[in-house]
């Protein structure tokens, strides 16, 4: 009996505890724990790897820069030459909105690119976001410059 009511108390506590911490993580929520993430970033990584072979976009001309504002608006633009993209070239406006969820941001745009898709994991002062599809990975590294 003793030892019923010391289980039942864990038990308790122990599913409060999973509740509140549920609730923290809530992305809707304040974030709790985060870094200042405003300002102005540009890609200083930009991988595209299929199979074996991992390609820099970057050394290809393409180009990723983004700035998030503090009231939560992005703009920036995602240009990738038609060589590195497969024939077609990409120029994407990436004006939208970003939020923050402890470690991770995540965007909203208008323009259909990966970057809506993936969670940039803050990691000092870079972003850093990964995507697979259809056996492609795409790998970035955001990194901060400039004035916020």
């Amino acid at each position: 009996m003793r030892f019923s009511k010391w289980r039942n108390l864990l038990l308790t506590a122990a599913a409060t505890l999973c509740v509140a911490n549920a609730c923290s993580d809530d992305p809707n929520g304040p974030p709790r724990n985060t870094a200042n993430v405003t300002g102005q970033y540009h890609a200083t990584t930009f991988n595209l790897s299929s199979g074996q072979i991992t390609i820099s976009l970057l050394t290809l001309g393409a180009s990723l820069d983004i700035t998030l504002a503090p009231d939560q608006t992005t703009s920036g633009r995602l240009v990738v030459p038609a060589a590195a993209a497969g024939g077609e070239a990409i120029d994407e406006d990436l004006a939208g909105t970003w939020r923050q969820s402890n470690d991770t941001v995540y965007f909203s745009q208008t323009a259909d690119t990966f970057i809506r898709d993936v969670p940039f994991v803050v990691q000092g002062s870079t972003l850093v976001g990964s995507e697979t599809s259809a056996g492609d990975r795409v790998d970035v590294t955001l990194s901060h410059y400039g004035p916020d």
